[in-house]
């Protein structure tokens, strides 16, 4: 998990990992990438020249997948973007309000929003 400098499509990512974007093509041992239909559909977490990417990316392991077990599941992926972490004005209104621009500290938070996972377990 991280900024992988690189999209879930990325060569680095998805073919290299082997990673896959639907939890129904996973291999037993192989890993799934939930960031896929997030970026498939525009969404990301940092811009660049208008357009977005999503780099901040984490990738799970398919036992995680696994509802009917003693531990944690994967439920979903999230993007942890509130308002008060969005640029109001300027060149990168709409953007993560970043902490600093070519050294000038804006007050932000970082050029990309966060990413978490909701993970689950079953309580008797």
């Amino acid at each position: 998990m991280g900024d992988l400098n690189d999209d879930p499509v990325s060569p680095s990512v998805a073919e290299v990992l082997g990673s896959v974007g639907d939890m129904r093509d996973v291999k037993e041992k192989g890993l799934y990438n939930p960031w896929v239909s997030y970026y498939k559909e525009g969404i990301g977490t940092l811009a660049y020249n208008d357009s977005w990417n999503l780099f901040d990316q984490i990738i799970i392991s398919q036992p995680w997948l696994e509802k009917k077990q003693p531990g944690f599941f994967f439920k979903e992926a999230r993007i942890f973007k509130k308002e008060f972490m969005v640029q109001k004005t300027g060149r990168y209104k709409g953007y993560p309000f970043r902490t600093y621009d070519f050294g000038r500290y804006m007050g932000g938070y970082s050029d990309h929003f966060p990413t978490y996972l909701v993970l689950y377990k079953e309580l008797k």
